[in-house]
């Protein structure tokens, strides 16, 4: 049998080491990349603003198609401006606007027939919905539906476990669940596994959120942005506990007798500073304040080394109070 390559138009050039040498270690994931990354110019040049047509195109997940593109990167056939190290650390940033701006619009006739043609999707809107709503899918719902599995290529569970969140966070509005949807897809978080780490890491946040709202008086109403941050800030970037939070409050109202959190806030943002990461190294240093005080008051006169290690507690509120609310 003689064959002949049918180029028509246009050819790709393939790295010949990859495909002479090669073949039979790669897997089926790595070939497919490889044929792709050599098709499509817009792609090589960036990755990122042309990531939703890739998964759409390769019909698999961006975990999949980004280990692919590592292995190749490590093995020598692709060069990348980041080194490949680094390709295992870092996932390619995609606005969510820029994705949801290519997305498809699909037409009553394709909508049915992706329906139809997938027993998943097709479960999802006749079964799982309407469990989970309590009311039939809507066309408008179902083309919402469509565009998360055949365009995002989310799987089924994945969706249900999307629209569950929504659900059990009082939106049962389809346009909640799409930005949702985007915004996961965005940050790579696609799986069922890794939607359920992202649920359960929003719900120990808006625990901690809830605790704090009690401590500090705040009640039901809406935290305006400053709240917000500050709260963010003592939890994500600061990495403290409700042990640390706690004690940060104890300090306020002993000082002020106020539960501010702008306060509270100078307190911790000085433990941080101070490299005070845990409660246990907090009331350590505190204790080694009173006791370098004791010791500094029954010898006397004091060196400037003893006066700065021996910082008490009134001074610390005091420095933070300062910091707090910006006093001289």
């Amino acid at each position: 049998m003689k064959i002949n390559l049918n180029y028509k138009d246009s050819i790709i050039n393939v790295p010949a080491e990859a495909v002479a040498g090669n073949l039979g270690s790669m897997t089926a994931e790595e070939l497919k990349v490889l044929l792709y990354i050599c098709s499509d110019a817009g792609f090589r040049a960036d990755t990122d603003s042309n990531r939703a047509y890739a998964i759409k195109t390769l019909d698999m997940q961006w975990a999949a198609i980004e280990e692919a593109i590592t292995s190749l990167t490590s093995r020598g056939f692709l060069k990348s401006d980041q080194p490949a190290e680094e390709l295992h650390e870092t996932k390619a940033k995609k606005t969510k606007a820029s994705v949801k701006a290519d997305s498809p619009v699909y037409s009553k006739d394709e909508t049915a027939g992706i329906i139809g043609r997938n027993a998943d999707l097709y479960r999802i809107i006749n079964d799982d919905v309407p469990r989970l709503t309590g009311k039939a899918v809507s066309q408008n719902e179902a083309m919402i539906l469509v565009s998360l599995y055949d365009y995002l290529r989310l799987n089924a569970e994945s969706i249900v476990k999307i629209i569950e969140y929504c659900r059990d966070n009082g939106a049962v509005s389809f346009r909640v669940v799409e930005r949702t949807a985007y915004s996961l897809f965005d940050a790579d978080i696609t799986t069922p596994d890794a939607i359920d780490e992202y649920i359960e890491r929003e719900r120990k946040k808006n625990e901690v959120t809830e605790k704090i709202r009690d401590l500090f008086g705040i009640g039901k109403r809406a935290l305006i942005a400053r709240e917000k941050n500050l709260i963010k800030t003592w939890t994500e970037t600061y990495g403290y506990g409700m042990d640390v939070i706690n004690r940060a409050y104890e300090i306020t109202i002993a000082a002020i007798n106020e539960p501010k959190l702008d306060y509270a806030g100078g307190v911790m943002k000085r433990w941080y500073e101070s490299g005070l990461l845990t409660s246990e190294q907090i009331d350590a240093y505190m204790e080694n304040s009173k006791t370098e005080q004791k010791k500094t008051k029954a010898g006397g006169k004091k060196t400037v080394k003893a006066e700065a290690e021996s910082f008490d507690t009134d001074e610390f509120m005091e420095a933070a109070l300062k910091r707090s609310y910006g006093k001289k």
